[in-house]
């Protein structure tokens, strides 16, 4: 086999990929307008919305501020609680931050040699980020109740990353979900599904990441990417259409924080953040797969 042969399978299979991830964002995005099936789409609205408060909450930690909580609701909002940093940034990082992920992700995804190692630090840091800011009681567990969850997570963790058989894996998830729900009792969650929100999305992308084929990984952290990316782009619009409602009618929003702080109208700051998530998402695009293409092109001829 020739090494034009081997680039051009490995180019073709990348190809094949990134169409099957476009494809389901594609088919997410068409159930998400049916309100009738929105349901097989909440996981997902959910997910989005964890990354929005999240972006926050690490804006406030990189400016020098703290971090203190998140929530998700059950509808699909959120909500983040800050303390100190640049609130200019901290503000802005809901849909900017999902937009910066998306675009981060999409090229670590496709431009790293293992893609499977991208899908277990990221489900490592979603799920340590739900912990540590789902708002859970932990620091007042004693020693013991401490030493009993730190057992069930290194029990479970054990049996899903050295169990060959599908039976050992699930015992490991079932220790997991045992040790999640031992959590909660000790400590006691106000905000349960932030919690679950945030420990099964990390659990699933580690999963994937570790026993998954190079395919499904690259089909996973592509969708995630589209999903979060272009999701900032027309959820910042949705906000765009709510911040010209009556004032009466309008809910409380980023928009409107940003103008009250800082001048201009809700509006102006919506289509502010649509054309810089544009811009994020689309240099993504570029920097990812348009201008190697370009490359190869110029190398072939």
């Amino acid at each position: 086999m020739t090494t034009d042969s081997v680039r051009s399978g490995s180019h073709s299979h990348k190809q094949r990929d990134l169409l099957l991830a476009l494809l389901a964002f594609a088919v997410a995005l068409a159930l998400w307008q049916v309100q009738g099936l929105f349901y097989l789409t909440y996981p997902l609205r959910l997910f989005v919305t964890m990354i929005h408060e999240l972006g926050h909450g690490l804006a406030a930690i990189l400016t020098g501020g703290s971090f203190l909580h998140f929530e998700v609701t059950q509808r699909g909002a959120g909500l983040a609680y800050t303390s100190g940093g640049s609130r200019f940034l901290i503000i802005q990082a809901g849909y900017v931050g999902t937009a910066l992920f998306g675009a981060i992700l999409l090229y670590l995804t496709n431009r790293v040699r293992q893609p499977g190692y991208v899908a277990i630090a990221l489900g490592l840091m979603i799920g340590a980020l739900a912990l540590l800011y789902s708002d859970i009681g932990l620091g007042a567990l004693s020693l013991l109740e401490t030493a009993l969850l730190a057992a069930a997570l290194i029990a479970a963790l054990y049996l899903l990353f050295t169990r060959e058989t599908d039976q050992g894996r699930a015992l490991g998830l079932a220790v997991g979900a045992g040790g999640l729900l031992l959590a909660v009792l000790l400590a006691g969650i106000e905000n349960l599904l932030t919690l679950v929100v945030g420990l099964a999305s990390g659990l699933l992308l580690i999963v994937i990441g570790w026993r998954g084929s190079r395919t499904l990984v690259l089909v996973t952290l592509n969708f995630l990417a589209f999903l979060t990316g272009l999701q900032a782009i027309t959820d910042a619009w949705t906000l765009f259409k709510i911040v010209r409602l009556p004032a009466s009618m309008m809910p409380f929003n980023d928009a409107a924080s940003m103008a009250d702080a800082y001048g201009g109208t809700a509006a102006t700051w919506a289509v502010y953040w649509i054309l810089l998530d544009v811009i994020i998402f689309g240099l993504a695009l570029y920097i990812t797969f348009i201008r190697p293409a370009r490359r190869n092109t110029a190398r072939e001829s």
